[in-house]
């Protein structure tokens, strides 16, 4: 391939990036050409950057979609935050070893949401896995590398089967001192959940919600294309992409090894936990990330997370089983660059 073609196809990858693209990282969709006619806000939930872009919609409409959005995503922080010691998840971890806790229509339904996954996932998706996040780092510094009999003990205290659930009574109550819920798997897929109910109630059509990555594409594309691009991040270098899906009316997460981790003893550690081990997950055979697309915006959370610490072989099966029919996109690395990308299900996708 000469230099003026090469200059070409260069162009061309540009062009498609900067027309109407949303990345997994902060400062997504840029709208080519066309700002004066999209309502686009910034804001952050969850300690996330986020955006909501409204098509042909007016300033007043936009205003009065974004204030309630606001509110509702404010809530959802407030019940849902670990590191939130006034949070009503932090007083249901403080209380729930010694009492049945009733917990807010939120709470309760989140919770459900967990025990689904939970079921979905046959254990691989957990929201009990609060004390391994805490054995290794993630709620308080430690400089160590954990011994087998601390991973031990963590584990014991893990595992939603554990939870007694009241059904009548919305409340819920730990079988073993010691258990912690964290939501972080699953409460941004919640919360967009919430976000697209915010905005249909609105009447709009054509919008995207982008929650610090968990995004959702409208059934109705702008009128100045066909789809939504949404680039699938190169797990190795930040701000590029391996390629991109082209949807409606779907939603796209990514659960991978290179965003939320900590050093200890000079080792990385990631955020993602292997209930089965105790250990964190460092994505089987190289995997640095995996990008889920399905309808339902808690699933995707769900799912990104299932995927990417069983691998392909769980992909497949909630791909032919799950009445949802997620669809994947796998990127295996080494320690510096992208190896293969595969892809399991149904996805319109494009590599570069």
């Amino acid at each position: 391939m000469n230099n003026a073609v090469k200059q070409i196809a260069s162009l061309a990858v540009l062009a498609l990036l900067l027309c109407g693209m949303a990345c997994f990282f902060r400062g997504a969709p840029r709208l080519n050409g066309v700002a004066s006619e999209s309502y686009v806000r910034d804001f952050e939930v969850f300690n996330t950057q986020c955006r909501l872009t409204l098509h042909e919609c007016a300033a007043e409409d936009g205003d009065a979609v974004f204030r309630e959005l606001t509110a509702e995503m404010r809530k959802l922080h407030d019940t849902l935050n670990a590191y939130d010691p006034e949070s009503e998840l932090s007083k249901l971890n403080s209380r729930a070893a010694d009492e049945a806790v009733k917990c807010s229509d939120i709470l309760w339904e989140i919770l459900l949401a967990a025990r689904d996954g939970w079921r979905d996932s046959d254990g691989l998706f957990d929201v009990t896995v609060g004390p391994l996040l805490s054995l290794w780092g993630f709620h308080a510094k430690r400089s160590t590398w954990p011994t087998d009999d601390e991973i031990a003990a963590a584990k014991a205290k893990v595992g939603f089967d554990k939870l007694a659930l009241d059904e009548t009574a919305h409340s819920v109550r730990f079988g073993v001192n010691g258990m912690r819920l964290d939501f972080g798997g699953i409460a941004k897929g919640f919360a967009l959940s919430k976000a697209i109910a915010v905005v249909k109630r609105h009447g709009l059509k054509s919008y995207l919600i982008d929650l610090g990555g968990n995004i959702y594409c409208s059934e109705k594309a702008p009128k100045w294309r066909h789809k939504y691009t949404i680039g699938v991040r190169n797990p190795r270098a930040g701000g590029e992409n391996v390629g991109a899906v082209y949807m409606l009316d779907c939603c796209i997460a990514t659960s991978g090894d290179y965003e939320r981790y900590r050093i200890i003893a000079g080792k990385k550690v990631g955020h993602l936990m292997d209930p089965r081990t105790g250990r964190p997950c460092g994505g089987a055979e190289g995997l640095g990330g995996v990008t889920v697309v399905v309808r339902n915006p808690t699933l995707s959370d769900v799912y990104s997370t299932t995927a990417f610490v069983g691998g392909e072989t769980v992909a497949e099966r909630l791909a032919e089983t799950s009445v949802a029919r997620p669809a994947f996109v796998f990127v295996y690395c080494d320690a510096d660059n992208v190896k293969k990308v595969e892809t399991v299900g149904e996805v319109s996708f494009t590599k570069f």
